[in-house]
This record gives structure tokens, C-alpha cells and sequence, in this order.
């Protein structure tokens, strides 16, 4: 008798965005640390057989994962049933998913739950690709943070439950929560102010971006994050925002403003810069 894999599934809302995503991420992560099991994902909304979004797809690349051949599906009694944890991608599916299954309501977990943070990953459906970009690295930092409570669910036998002293890898930088809620919440006007053009003054939305920048700066999130150097060319860009900034200026910022919710990487610094370049003719 063959037996099978103990099997971890994603919860998402269609399961064309960020419940893939995730799931890939964690197959990713459990791999390398040699633990057999099986990573797949579902959805609660009944899109199946729809493909992984483009945008999800392009952030995969982007990390070295593939989604091109994604097919989503409906969260079944069978998958529950198969499954040794269940993990939404946020508390508000996590809901919904123990309405419908309460019989697994002690499998069912929010991500934000297993990583020991009150905090829910926005669904980025429809925004730009920075927005995504993002999300899909905080929801990378939120499966390492997790992934001790996530091999508990493993059934013996299994690899040892990883200790932080012991794989210092796993431990990935914490931004400090001021420094993450005024980017969200800036990040938030912005793509606001994107949308409904004049409902906000931009000297008042231009103050609150230039409180975002200092929160960052005070807050580095160690020594690997380049946020001095980011926070230097925010304030540049902020500096060739013209008095009446164009939907594209706002956008870009929102997008650049969000960037600070994570720490600031190399390849983040080179983005900006370049972008910085032709700030000014954007329209």
C-alpha cells in the first residue's frame, strides 16, 4: 500500500493570486530542508479552472517560482478532509473556511496566526506590479516566521521542528511596527488619492510622506536592510513631485512608499534610482 504525503493547503479567495504564490513559496522552503510533503492550494470563491493571474505569474518569475501551469480549484470536503493544515492566507478566509468545515476548525490557521502577527496580507487583485511585488515578499518573511508552527502539524515521522538559536537562516528582519503602519497607511492614501483625483490636498498628503520617510529612517530593520540610502531617494523623488502631481507621480510613490513596509534590498535601491531618472517627464 502506497502511502502518501502528508498534505499542507493553502486557502485563498479565488486561488489565483496569492494562495499559489504561497503555496509555492513553502514548497520551496520545505524542500530545502529535505521534509517530504505535499504543498498545494484552494480557493472558497468557485473560480476553478482559472489560471494563475498574469500578475501573480510575473511576481513567481520574479522569485524563481513557476505558475504558469496553475489551475485553480474549490475548497472540497476531500482536500479538508486530506489535509493536515489548512492556512489562509488571511483571517477573513480563515473564517469562512471554519464556517464551512467546522469539523477542521482546529486545522484551519490564518498565515498571520502561525507567525505570531496581527496582520493580513491585501489582496493586491487589480493594482499595479510594486504593490505585488511587496505583498509577495512579505508573504515570504511571514512563511519563515511561521514555518516552526508549520511543521508541528507534520505527523512523525518528520524533519526535528526548526529552533531560530539553531538556523539563524530562518530568521528574516523585522521591520518595526511603526515604521510598517505609517508606510501602510501612506501607501494607502496615495493609491487613494490615484483613484478619486482631488480628495485630498497634496501638501497635507505630502507631509504624511515625508512622516513615512522619517519613520523608516529611524527604524532600520538591520544591518542587511539599505533603508539610509532608499529614504535619501525618496526624498528626492519627493523633491521632483511637482506642486499638482500627475496620477503617475502619485502611483509611483504609493508604490515606493510601500516598499518600506519590508526591508530595503539592492536590487530595490537600483529600481528607484532608475526610476528616478525620469521622474520628472512622468505623466
Amino acid at each position: 500500500m502506497t502511502v502518501r504525503e502528508p498534505l499542507i493547503l493553502i486557502i485563498g479567495a479565488a486561488d489565483t493570486g496569492r494562495a499559489p504564490l504561497a503555496a509555492a513559496l513553502l514548497r520551496r522552503f520545505l524542500a530545502e530542508q529535505n521534509t517530504v510533503v505535499r504543498v498545494e492550494s484552494a480557493g472558497v470563491l468557485g473560480h476553478d479552472g482559472d489560471p494563475a493571474s498574469p500578475d501573480a505569474i510575473a511576481v513567481a518569475e520574479h522569485m524563481a517560482l513557476d505558475l504558469s501551469g496553475h489551475c485553480a480549484r474549490s475548497l472540497s470536503d476531500d482536500l479538508v478532509e486530506d489535509a493536515v493544515l489548512l492556512l489562509a492566507i488571511d483571517s477573513g478566509t480563515a473564517r469562512v473556511a471554519r464556517l464551512r468545515f467546522p469539523q477542521a476548525a482546529s486545522r484551519i490557521h490564518a498565515l498571520g496566526e502561525l507567525a505570531g502577527r496581527d496582520r493580513d496580507i491585501p489582496d493586491p487583485f487589480k493594482m499595479q506590479i510594486g504593490p505585488w511585488l511587496v505583498y509577495a515578499r512579505e508573504i515570504d518573511q511571514m512563511l519563515h516566521q511561521a514555518l516552526p508552527n508549520i511543521m508541528a502539524y507534520l505527523p512523525e515521522p518528520s524533519a526535528p521542528l526548526p529552533r531560530a538559536e539553531a538556523r539563524p537562516s530562518l530568521a528574516a528582519p523585522v521591520v518595526a511596527e511603526e515604521r510598517r503602519a505609517a508606510a501602510e497607511r501612506t501607501a494607502q492614501l496615495l493609491d487613494l488619492m490615484t483613484r478619486i483625483p482631488g480628495i485630498v490636498e497634496w501638501n497635507a498628503a505630502r507631509e504624511q510622506v515625508d512622516a513615512a520617510i522619517a519613520a523608516a529612517h529611524q527604524h532600520p530593520a538591520g544591518a542587511t536592510d539599505q533603508i539610509i540610502a532608499y529614504c535619501a531617494l525618496l526624498r528626492a523623488a519627493l523633491a521632483l513631485t511637482p506642486a499638482i502631481p500627475t496620477t503617475a507621480h502619485l502611483a509611483a510613490l504609493r508604490d515606493a512608499i510601500a516598499r518600506l513596509e519590508q526591508p530595503v534590498g539592492a536590487g530595490d535601491i537600483e529600481a528607484l534610482s532608475a526610476q528616478l531618472g525620469g521622474w520628472t517627464s512622468l505623466s
